[in-house]
């Protein structure tokens, strides 16, 4: 009987073991002093056409951002202040000549970027967020403030196994057709995908639980939407690099026969990380459209492949709109299924009731340029 009990606790030893390996601890690890660099490429192509009149706005912005940490208390609470070294852009719209920005070459930047060079090279906010990337307090201090509520991928409180989901709430402002504000409640979801020599990979999508019918709504929120994924050191608590695609059309927010179609794509590097390829936006079943900014722009940038992609025309207004589905990427385990959607409603949180209300103005979607983080 001894021998059996021995057996038994060895057996349940071993399994608490197993149990606690197939887990992973995710949390930011920050250290007083330490200097994050990473750097951010924005690509997009936005293709309007409203009263039979089509548009094709393409944009380009390279940029080094730069995290100095100033304070860890003993919560874990970090404080770091948030600037910009560096900004490479480029803009081409119909008809109109192409516009261009290097803020290490260009001593007086055109009057479409002279606000964005303003904000190179100085403290743009103070910020605070906790182990799990939450915020907790930015302080504006120069450039134009920004109305995102997250600055990184929130992380789960406790260790999670490979496919757990984890879910972060938020509410967006956007700015309705007669030029009222409303709050649009949506929710981020996260799932872990894959530990591999210590890196897991996470991926992200947006799903709006508030129900939209006007199309100008849908415009506003469009740029917002976010899918995609990261990878992140667990030892180091930080993330490595990270991708996130839109893919989005909406019509009928200029009249019936007005149509928006939205591609775009943000990615992040950690400079001196082992550097990642950055792909070009998904070119399945789509029409090319090859960027070419000037020459002395290229030399700074990086040389992936066509650096936006214009999608392919798409169904006349008077048919019924299909949605695309999102290009694949290298491996089926590391998507989430489909594009930003209505959450279930099996899944969705309780909503209190609550009026609309009016909220501080904040900066409409402006097509041609590409949001900066």
């Amino acid at each position: 009987m001894k021998i059996f009990a021995t057996i038994a606790i060895l057996l349940g030893v071993a399994s608490a073991a197993i149990a606690d390996e197939a887990t992973v601890k995710l949390e930011y690890k920050f250290n007083q002093g330490d200097v994050i660099r990473s750097k951010i490429t924005h690509l997009s192509t936005v293709d309007t056409k409203i009263k039979g009149v089509k548009q094709t706005a393409q944009s380009r912005s390279i940029s080094t951002r730069k995290w100095e940490v100033q304070k860890v208390d003993e919560s874990g609470l970090v404080t770091f202040m948030h600037s910009v070294e560096n900004i490479n852009m480029w803009q081409k719209v119909t008809d109109r000549p192409e516009v261009s920005y290097n803020s290490e070459t260009d001593k007086t930047p055109p009057a479409i970027y002279a606000q964005a060079s303003q904000s190179v090279g100085v403290p743009l906010s103070r910020i605070t967020v906790d182990a799990q990337g939450r915020l907790v307090k930015r302080e504006h201090l120069a450039g134009t403030p920004s109305s995102e509520s997250q600055i990184l991928p929130i992380l789960p409180a406790d260790p999670v196994a490979v496919d757990a989901a984890w879910y972060s709430p938020d509410d967006l402002t956007v700015r309705t057709g007669n030029g009222a504000l409303k709050r649009i409640k949506t929710r981020q979801v996260f799932r872990l995908v894959n530990v591999s020599a210590g890196v897991a990979t996470i991926t992200t999508e947006t799903q709006v639980l508030t129900p939209i019918d006007d199309p100008m709504l849908k415009v506003e929120l469009i740029q917002k939407l976010t899918k995609g994924k990261f990878r992140f050191d667990i030892e180091q608590g930080r993330i490595l690099s990270q991708q996130i695609d839109l893919d989005e059309r909406v019509i009928g927010f200029q009249g019936e026969e007005s149509v928006m179609n939205y591609l775009g794509r943000m990615t992040e590097e950690l400079i001196n990380a082992e550097p990642a390829k950055v792909a070009a936006l998904p070119a399945s079943a789509k029409k090319t459209v090859k960027l070419t900014p000037p020459a002395e722009m290229k030399e700074e940038s990086p040389t992936p492949a066509d650096p936006a992609t214009k999608p392919a025309e798409k169904a006349e207004p008077d048919q019924a709109p299909m949605k695309e589905e999102m290009p694949k990427e290298d491996s089926a385990e590391d998507n989430v299924a489909g594009v930003p959607t209505l959450a279930d409603p099996a899944t969705k949180p309780k909503e209190e009731a609550e009026p609309l209300e009016e909220v501080a103005e904040v900066p409409t979607l402006a097509a041609p340029e590409t949001k900066k983080k």
